[in-house]
């Protein structure tokens, strides 16, 4: 599903990513670990496109990253589900039409839109503010709603940055079951999350652990938290 060779991407003078390479299966869940600054928003925005690949090879659901022209980024999020950190939502319409929108730009008829839309909706807890202007919520509920977006489409690999950061700890509990539901599905879960709380709740989930924008081993005190026992 990913498959990084000698990755790296700079800002500037400033290495984001060191010669990273990665393999990431069809159906595995990751975790994305590592402290602020260390790499991992920027691994993500590589992974979906939105920065160019300027060292290194990278395919991600079948697309080189290499070599794809910028008109071929749409076809590649086709395939993704995205959960961005700023939400990136539409204020001024619902919850349902934001969902929706996700459908409707693949031109789905509108009673399987309908369908996907409102059993997303409920699993995320969000029926009660379908027709709520998305502008009107908490931060929390509008987090929801990206992830309702992300997920609509059933996408092959879903890329999610701290997707439980706005949420109590009870309602990210409840968003793990749907991500772990979908990876059961077969849907390959990439997670970035600073909570180790998190991490025990996917006890077999693979831990990829940057650090200073090079990938290491996971710190012993993370791979405990992991453990069931």
């Amino acid at each position: 599903m990913i498959r990084l060779n000698r990755l790296s991407h700079s800002f500037g003078p400033n290495w984001a990513l060191k010669d990273v390479s990665l393999h990431i299966g069809k159906g595995e869940f990751i975790f994305l670990t590592g402290h602020s600054g260390a790499g991992k928003t920027t691994l993500m925005r590589l992974l979906y496109g939105a920065l160019p690949l300027k060292r290194g090879q990278a395919t991600v659901a079948g697309f080189d990253l290499h070599d794809m022209k910028r008109g071929q980024i749409p076809m590649l999020r086709r395939e993704l589900g995205v959960v961005f950190q700023d939400f990136k939502i539409l204020p001024n319409r619902s919850v349902y039409e934001n969902v929706a929108l996700a459908l409707t730009v693949r031109s789905m008829p509108k009673s399987t839109v309908d369908k996907r839309v409102r059993a997303i909706i409920r699993a995320l807890g969000l029926e009660n503010k379908s027709y709520t202007k998305c502008r009107q919520l908490s931060g929390g509920e509008q987090q929801r709603v990206a992830i309702a977006r992300a997920m609509v489409v059933n996408p092959k690999l879903i890329l999610a940055d701290e997707p439980t950061g706005n949420l109590d700890f009870e309602l990210s509990l409840h968003l793990m079951e749907v991500f772990k539901q979908f990876n059961t599905h077969g849907t390959t879960v990439v997670m970035a999350t600073h909570s180790r709380e998190i991490l025990r709740t996917v006890p077999d989930a693979r831990i990829i652990h940057l650090e200073d924008g090079q990938l290491c081993d996971p710190p012993a005190h993370l791979l405990e938290e992991c453990c069931p026992c």
